[in-house]
């Protein structure tokens, strides 16, 4: 195993055992990460664009972690350029990123192979001499309410109303509570069956089976893309169903058995909100 290799696998470690740590202290997803989601996805200070795949819930978690307040990161030399110092004996965070490499064949550039490399970064809270004002970002988004609602239009999906929720794959619809209405929210339930949607096959076309191992990474995929989007539009992630001790000591026990699962699903649900993003028609969030 290369050493990248090795780091990625320690990550995805850390990962998992301080997010069963929370589930088993009997936190609920959305408890887990409620300061975090309040600040807004990670984000570049060099772009000022949010991360994107498994980093996302890798930085989070390491603020969480860390005690971070801040979600700006960014290298060594971005923070200098910027006019700030990274204080003596601070630790770099790292991120792990496949890049594509290409050949030429025919006087084209073809695909070849996708190589691990790793940035090592700074929280803005480790770093001093910065100005008191944050610079601008297009982290985060400026919506109305029912945003979530023209994805569902844009994709000709249909909603229906009954006791439960959920996403029916050969339909192509998702059910939501009676007692949903837009203005008493429940935005995280929406956006977990709406996450759940972008795996048909006429969008990412993503394994649905209801089979055990492949039915909890899709949920997981869910909870995890709910989050995020939630967090990116200003949507309140609380107000979803009570998550029971015994739904929280599932996942415990699903991650503990696959530590990578969490790392791949959280690359999976950026995708998923990436997707969903495209048929926003919303404004960026002012700095």
């Amino acid at each position: 195993m290369s050493k990248l290799n090795a780091q990625l696998k320690a990550m995805q470690t850390e990962l998992t055992e301080y997010v069963v740590s929370q589930l088993e202290a009997g936190l609920t997803w959305s408890k887990c990460w409620e300061a975090s989601a309040a600040q807004g996805l990670p984000f570049s200070t060099s772009t000022g664009k949010a991360y994107s795949g498994s980093n996302v819930f890798w930085l989070w978690a390491t603020a969480q972690m860390k005690g971070f307040t801040s979600s700006e990161w960014g290298t060594y030399n971005a923070w200098k350029k910027a006019g700030g110092n990274v204080r003596k004996g601070e630790k770099a965070t790292k991120i792990m990123f496949y890049k594509p490499i290409f050949k030429e064949e025919n006087g084209e550039q073809v695909f070849s192979h996708a190589a691990l490399r790793a940035y090592s970064l700074f929280n803005r809270d480790q770093v001093d001499g910065l100005p008191v004002a944050m610079p601008k970002t297009d982290n985060g988004v400026k919506c109305d309410a029912g945003a979530l609602f023209q994805y569902t239009e844009a994709q000709n999906i249909k909603i229906s109303y009954a006791n439960y929720a959920a996403y029916n794959y050969q339909l192509d619809r998702i059910i939501l509570p009676k007692s949903y209405t837009q203005e008493a929210g429940g935005w995280s339930t929406v956006a977990h069956e709406i996450i759940h949607s972008t795996g048909h096959k006429s969008r990412l076309d993503r394994t649905m089976s209801q089979a055990k191992h492949e039915y909890s990474y899709e949920e997981l995929i869910a909870e995890l893309g709910a989050l995020f989007l939630c967090s990116q539009l200003g949507l309140a992630t609380d107000d979803s169903k009570e998550q029971s001790a015994a739904y929280c000591a599932h996942w415990a026990q699903v991650l503990k058995a696959n530590p990578a699962m969490l790392w791949k699903a959280a690359g999976d649900a950026s995708k998923a909100c990436e997707f969903v993003n495209k048929s926003l028609k919303v404004e960026k969030a002012a700095a």
